[in-house]
């Protein structure tokens, strides 16, 4: 199996080259393959790199990460996506849930947070490729699911009652029981 392939995201160039340099890609099986500025460019890396791993902004020129990520994410199906925003925004949240996000976090974000990210993305990439089934295919029979609706609803109450706290999905995924 080859290296994961990443993508980098974001209009600040600091944030960018922090994380390429910061973060030791290759103990997480990772390389970077690109980088954008903005959701325009971000599209485009995207349908040509094909990367396993995307971390974004949410905030930025021309089309911000959210509208550039529900318009590509079904073509993409298995990409791991962090969301990285520095705004703390209920809206935000809910809407990278629903476009299917790994991990949302607020900047500047810790060390331990971003590895946590990458830990569970790389995971998440492993089992899709160990079962041979693409993660749409895995979730397929759930989608309609009563409990999964169930589960839907309790993470939104929760997110809804702790929206002013630093919350990541690990968390509200602790809160919803079937």
């Amino acid at each position: 199996m080859g290296l994961y392939r990443v993508l980098i995201i974001d209009d600040e160039p600091m944030i960018v080259q922090g994380l390429m340099k910061v973060v030791s890609w290759k103990d997480y099986n990772c390389e970077v393959v690109a980088t954008a500025a903005d959701g325009v460019q971000g599209r485009i890396a995207i349908i040509e790199r094909r990367p396993d791993i995307v971390f974004t902004d949410i905030r930025m020129p021309t089309v911000d990460g959210l509208t550039m990520l529900s318009g590509i994410k079904s073509e993409f199906p298995d990409m791991q996506i962090t969301v990285l925003t520095g705004f703390r925004n209920f809206e935000y949240a809910q809407q990278a849930i629903k476009i299917g996000v790994t991990r949302f976090l607020l900047k500047p974000s810790k060390m331990s947070e971003i590895d946590e990210a990458l830990n569970a993305m790389t995971a998440n990439l492993l089992t899709h490729r160990g079962s041979g089934m693409s993660a749409e295919e895995d979730r397929g029979a759930d989608n309609g699911d009563a409990a999964s609706n169930f589960i839907v609803r309790q993470a939104l109450h929760y997110m809804e009652r702790h929206y002013a706290e630093r919350i990541s999905l690990a968390d509200v995924a602790s809160k919803c029981y079937v």
